[in-house]
């Protein structure tokens, strides 16, 4: 298979597959210094990002005494945890474990603003870590900017989001995002330029153009993510992904849980 510039990269086999595991070691390394980390999960729905997603919680649990709230505003099932529809019901009804799963109501929306500001007031004012997983990072946006954002004269004022405030922020109070994405232009600035790390399902097209744009990839890393397993295969051969950092260059494995 022909990738960018001419360069050639085979789809990967499962004997050359490196754990996701590993994967997850360098996502999370800052947590080793009691530090919040900023990572991003890039892919086509039915690609594997979601189960990753889940796998990711339970590794951050098994390494954090930090809370994890799952901002779930496609209301897709298979999230474990205590369920709320908002912030506002989990005041009434405090949470007993340190697993919390935000869905929207039927024909109702989430708010994430409100989300944004429960991280922000669990370690102010409790010392709490915690990591929010942003499910469907775009829900949180307008077209690449984030929706609580200030705007004067249909200009948004930059850091007046506190979803942003988030991940530019809070990283020294044991804050950590988490967020999923299927489509790379709806990403906010601040969620590329503040992930330490990037895991990338298949992608093609205008994805990496901005991946390049955002200093994560070269030509050899756009290959592979050409080569990566789409849904022109079984859901059970897929799930391949590739570990960017951004200004670094890719370190030639392909992950898969």
């Amino acid at each position: 298979m022909s990738g960018p510039n001419g360069a050639r990269v085979s789809a990967p086999r499962t004997g050359s597959l490196t754990p996701g595991a590993r994967a997850l070691d360098l996502c999370f390394a800052p947590l080793a210094s009691s530090e919040g980390f900023r990572v991003g999960f890039l892919g086509d729905s039915g690609s594997g990002k979601s189960y990753a997603a889940r796998l990711a919680v339970e590794e951050y649990l098994r390494r954090s005494r930090g809370l994890v709230a799952v901002a779930n505003s496609k209301g897709e099932a298979g999230w474990q945890g205590e369920a709320y529809a908002s912030v506002e019901e989990l005041r009434d009804r405090p949470n007993r474990t340190r697993r919390i799963v935000f869905t929207p109501p039927r024909g109702g929306d989430l708010d994430l603003h409100g989300i944004a500001l429960w991280q922000w007031s669990a370690a102010h004012n409790h010392r709490c870590a915690s990591l929010v997983v942003w499910d469907e990072v775009s829900d949180a946006a307008d077209d690449g900017e984030w929706i609580d954002a200030e705007r004067r004269g249909g200009k948004v004022i930059r850091g007046s989001s506190q979803i942003g405030r988030g991940f530019t922020h809070g990283r020294a109070l044991g804050m950590s995002q988490l967020w999923g994405a299927q489509f790379a232009h709806q990403v906010p600035r601040e969620a590329w330029e503040t992930a330490s790390c990037l895991c990338v399902w298949r992608q093609a097209g205008n994805a990496l153009k901005i991946l390049r744009f955002r200093g994560y990839t070269d030509a050899a890393a756009e290959a592979a993510i050409l080569a990566l397993p789409g849904d022109d295969v079984p859901k059970v051969d897929r799930g391949a992904f590739v570990l960017l950092r951004r200004g670094r260059p890719w370190d030639g494995r392909t992950y898969r849980f």
